[in-house]
């Protein structure tokens, strides 16, 4: 569990007459990445790489027609809107494509049905499609003109007279309402006072205006005009905006009207023709995929070589499978991969519960193949850290609570979401349980405020009165177990590999000088008994030299950075008690402010101040305890850089 899937490099030599059987079985059992063939130059002299099946552009030019039919009937066919509460927690499932047997029929009768029924819809619609997406275009234009017209509404200008005359020039724009001044003195300067100029106030800081001037002068104006913030406007009509307006309102309704009925045939046709479409194109996609994959094989002119990845514990149904394909007429070698080779794939596989927290190690980067997998050591020492840093029961109720609702609604049909729900679920039940160890509901609210006395009975720790200090003293020690347990894991892989030096080079020294430190400790906290500690001091100072010769040995003159890093990262973990404090205390302050507000303002800042707090530290205890992970824990033992495994399989339908 505490390491990758192992994996075996798997070597396929056969027929090519049994070609697509076993393209279509390894497809179908989705366990093996294939590699791309690469002659090593010894006895493959006469493979060369296998080119994509031919039928693949057949394929690849019916999905990508098929793909522009059902766009267009996701557009036009009616959708219920779903709220964004509905898409979280009650979503409708997704819909399943049935394929029937088209999986099982060859890929050329697959491709002449496909071309078949593509021919008949579009025979169908091709009319109507047209025509729809001509009225889309044109209500566009419509709606652009609608647009440009409404900022010059108010002129009352004949638009035919817009444009270049035989003397004179007249144009309309835009202009912003500090810039009137400037326009009209450039007026003034350029045309000597021939000019016509009419401004009518449109929006709040801008005005719709007509400008007129002789020919000669009608570039330069424009330029300073341009200068000044002038926005010029083109327009091709005769009457006036508001007329045009209206001419322009009555024909986009019935634009609007003949789209319409346009959209309805394409839904009656979506309705009948849709999951015929959709089905074809899911297996000409399987088939695609299927046959882009030779370009991975070597060949020669009557045999094929493919390699692979493959889970150990699957190499054996594949070589069953394949001999069974080729009547046994076949080469199969499966061999590990070399302890230091580095392209092998990375299969992370650990029990139910902890599987989910995986996006967390994959958030920091695989484990390299052959390293640690530090998934099941990060799941509960990071729902520890996240509730003492939340802290608060009520707060974790929520979480819970939320969680089981997103586990129930998204999380049914999104495995995203699925795995981010059980985190919550996690997190939401310790924090419950430690708030309320630790008197945290809204703070104080239910026990100071609601009278609720009786959850004094579950407090075990007072960390915002009389017990901050062993609040702190456990956060620490808390702190020290985790690096303890993060340099055991390096020195058990150390030994594992027969890497001795390398565990002895590594921070074995802190564990010696824990144990060192123990017998002093004892005697500070119990002075009194002198002679019976003299023994266990010898002993302490023993494993303190020796925590130093490994210090020295790991660090060299560099030991002083080896002490003050761990004394860092035991310092580091005192981040649990500061965030706990944090929650509770503006819970308490937000309490307080409500407490002295009138009933109706008590509530908005209960409310507005419980949900900010909330929100906050959430992000924080998820943020801080994902980091005490990365940088304190992970260093210690964790090698990432490993690549995904990517199994040639068949996608969900």
């Amino acid at each position: 569990m505490l390491r990758p899937v192992p994996m075996r490099r798997m070597e396929i030599v056969a027929m090519k007459e049994f070609k697509d059987e076993v393209i279509k079985r390894l497809h179908e059992l989705g366990v093996i990445q294939i590699m791309e063939y690469k002659s090593s130059g010894e006895g493959e002299g006469i493979l060369k790489s296998m080119p994509i099946d031919a039928i693949v552009r057949d394929t690849s030019k019916l999905i990508r027609e098929m793909s522009e039919i059902i766009e267009v009937y996701d557009e036009v066919k009616p959708t219920p809107q779903e709220g964004i509460f509905k898409r979280m927690f009650n979503p409708s499932p997704p819909k399943r494509i049935e394929i029937g047997g088209l999986k099982d029929k060859k890929k050329e009768e697959v491709i002449n049905s496909a071309e078949n029924i593509l021919r008949e819809v579009k025979g169908e619609i091709e009319k109507t499609l047209v025509a729809y997406r001509e009225l889309e275009e044109e209500l566009n234009e419509l709606r652009a003109s609608k647009k440009s017209l409404e900022r010059i509404r108010d002129l009352e200008i004949d638009l035919k007279y817009v444009g270049v005359g035989y003397y004179l020039s007249a144009f309309l724009g835009m202009c912003p309402e500090e810039a009137l001044e400037t326009v009209i003195s450039d007026l003034e300067e350029v045309s000597s006072g021939l000019y016509y100029f009419e401004r009518v106030k449109s929006g709040e800081e801008e005005y719709a205006c007509v400008v007129v001037c002789f020919n000669e002068v009608a570039e330069e104006i424009l330029t300073r005009l341009r200068r000044d913030g002038f926005e010029r406007i083109e327009v091709e009509f005769e009457r006036k905006p508001m007329e045009e307006m209206a001419g322009i309102e009555r024909r986009i309704m019935e634009k609007e009207l003949e789209r319409e009925a346009a959209r309805k045939i394409l839904a009656e046709s979506a309705e009948k023709r849709e999951d015929d479409l959709l089905a074809y194109r899911a297996v000409l996609r399987i088939i695609e995929e299927r046959g882009e994959i030779q370009r991975s094989f070597g060949e020669t002119e009557r045999i094929f070589l493919l390699r692979g990845w493959v889970p150990a514990e699957h190499e054996e149904e594949i070589s069953h499978e394949v001999n069974r394909i080729c009547n046994e007429q076949c080469v199969i070698n499966a061999v590990s991969p070399e302890p230091e080779e580095r392209d092998v794939p990375v299969l992370l596989r650990n029990p139910k519960f902890f599987k989910s927290f995986e996006v967390l190690t994959r958030l920091y980067g695989l484990p390299k193949y052959n390293g640690i997998d530090p998934t099941i050591l990060l799941t509960p020492t990071f729902i520890l850290f996240f509730a003492l840093m939340l802290a608060d029961a009520a707060y974790g109720l929520i979480c819970l609570i939320f969680g089981i609702l997103l586990l129930r609604g998204m999380g049914k049909y999104n495995e995203m979401v699925k795995d981010v729900s059980i985190i919550l679920i996690s997190v939401g039940a310790a924090t419950s349980i430690i708030g309320a160890v630790m008197g945290g509901w809204f703070g104080d609210f239910f026990i100071k405020y609601l009278n609720m006395r009786s959850l004094n009975a579950m407090i075990m720790l007072d960390p915002m009165g009389k017990d901050i200090g062993l609040f702190l003293m456990l956060v620490l020690v808390i702190g020290v177990i985790h690096l303890d347990i993060g340099i055991i894991t390096k020195i058990i892989d150390d030994l594992a590999r027969d890497r001795i030096k390398g565990a002895l080079k590594g921070d074995m020294w802190f564990l010696f000088a824990q144990l060192g430190l123990i017998p002093f400790v004892m005697k500070y906290m119990n002075p009194g008994a002198t002679a019976s500690y003299g023994l266990l001091q010898i002993i302490g100072l023993t494993l303190l030299l020796v925590s130093l010769v490994l210090l020295l040995l790991s660090r060299g003159m560099m030991f002083f950075f080896g002490i003050s890093g761990a004394i860092g990262d035991i310092l580091s973990y005192a981040r649990l008690m500061a965030l706990s404090l944090c929650t509770s205390g503006i819970a308490i302050t937000v309490n307080i402010l409500a407490s002295f507000s009138p009933l109706v303002l008590a509530v908005i800042i209960l409310v507005f101040g419980h949900t900010v707090n909330f929100g906050i530290n959430i992000l924080g205890s998820f943020v801080h305890g994902i980091r005490l992970h990365y940088v304190e824990f992970f260093t210690k033992f964790y090698e990432s850089g490993g690549d995904t495994f990517s199994p040639f399989q068949e996608r969900e339908l």
